[in-house]
């Protein structure tokens, strides 16, 4: 790992490169607070924190406009060769695509303000999620450039999938409700549209991610970034959650898969020791993001027809599968149980509801795998 942070014998001259990756960093600061808080003004129907951060984007112009003249400065006064000259020229880059990505969120807020003006369509279980999602890409990918690090930059590419995901889903939600009454036809669409920035955030996080590989490596992944995926993250036709009690991380993992799969994609979960009944903690935390598992039951493996499975995911650190048949894929989450969290009743809530998100993340990757 290669970092831009190099000491010089020039003073001056490290202060200037210095302060450029510190103008870089106040800018992208500024940026996600501005997702965060434009998704915010949506959740709640807050119009004068949509006004704020519309105005707020003249901050992020002017920083762009500084930082700019910076990258310029330095280069006719230093003339900078090598690893110092990709750094300048990238930070020129990454300043460009920070400031659209506050385009989009004052997008969002200007979309949001027509929102306002009418009656709620529906409770937004998924725009928020996307919106951290988005707003993680960019985080990471500044963490990424700051560091030098090119193996932080390639995972904030793969979490592009998350993000695109989630836009699909929203999309195909917006139309079923314009095709159930023309008159959700205004907001629906509204909706869609704020997804669709956010989907373009991750598009900008994504551009950053690529110009820090170039920065560390010398090496353009533009167009290419993604071209070394493995086939063996393709969309599964029929998918089995495996978990020794089947009553929470397993059940939750169906539950998204049966909400974000295709309707052609068979979803089972199965347990080796299944409890009685699902998790209410489970049910509680599912029911959170408009998923209802009240109805499920913990099922042995001798339930699920294996005939249909072509990938079993294994959540627990046990193996609950002693023998996988051949020719099936078998990857391993392993994740924690919750039902084994202590403490107060929210300190509980809480520890359900990681392993819930994490789920839903990677379900939500996989389920763009096509």
């Amino acid at each position: 790992m290669t970092s831009p942070k190099r000491a010089h014998t020039d003073r001056e001259y490290e202060q200037q490169l210095s302060n450029l990756r510190e103008r870089v960093l106040l800018m992208g600061a500024k940026v996600e607070e501005m997702i965060q808080n434009s998704v915010k003004a949506l959740v709640e129907r807050d119009s004068d924190l949509a006004h704020r951060m519309i105005d707020y984007d003249a901050q992020v112009n002017k920083m762009e406009v500084e930082s700019d003249e910076l990258c310029l400065r330095i280069l006719a006064r230093r003339q900078p060769v090598a690893s110092d000259l990709r750094f300048i020229t990238i930070a020129l880059k990454l300043v460009t695509d920070l400031e659209r990505i506050g385009d989009m969120a004052v997008n969002i807020c200007e979309r949001v303000l027509e929102l306002n003006n009418e009656p709620p369509l529906k409770r937004y279980v998924d725009l928020p999620p996307m919106a951290e999602a988005a707003q993680r890409m960019v985080r990471e990918a500044l963490d990424a450039f700051v560091a030098g690090d090119s193996e932080a930059a390639q995972r904030v590419l793969e979490q592009d999938r998350v993000v695109d995901a989630y836009y699909g889903q929203i999309f195909r939600e917006g139309l079923t409700y314009m095709m159930e009454d023309p008159r959700n036809i205004y907001r629906a669409t509204r909706v869609q549209a704020i997804a669709k920035y956010l989907e373009r955030i991750g598009d900008h996080a994504t551009n950053l991610a690529e110009m820090v590989v170039f920065m560390v490596k010398g090496q353009d992944i533009r167009h290419t970034g993604r071209a070394g995926e493995e086939k063996s993250k393709k969309l599964p036709h029929g998918v089995l959650f495996l978990c020794p009690a089947n009553s929470a991380r397993s059940q939750m993992a169906e539950g998204f898969a049966r909400k974000l799969f295709p309707a052609g994609v068979k979803v089972w979960s199965a347990g080796s020791q299944p409890g009685g009944k699902v998790d209410r903690y489970a049910v509680q935390v599912m029911k959170e993001v408009g998923i209802d598992l009240s109805a499920q039951e913990p099922k042995l493996l001798s339930d699920v027809p294996m005939g249909d499975i072509d990938t079993v995911i294994t959540l627990s650190a046990e193996d609950v599968l002693a023998q996988p048949p051949p020719k099936l894929r078998h990857d391993r989450w392993s994740m924690p149980d919750p039902a084994a969290a202590t403490g107060s009743e929210a300190e509980i809530e809480g520890e359900y509801r990681k392993v819930r998100d994490d789920l839903q993340r990677r379900i939500t990757a996989l389920a763009l795998a096509r």
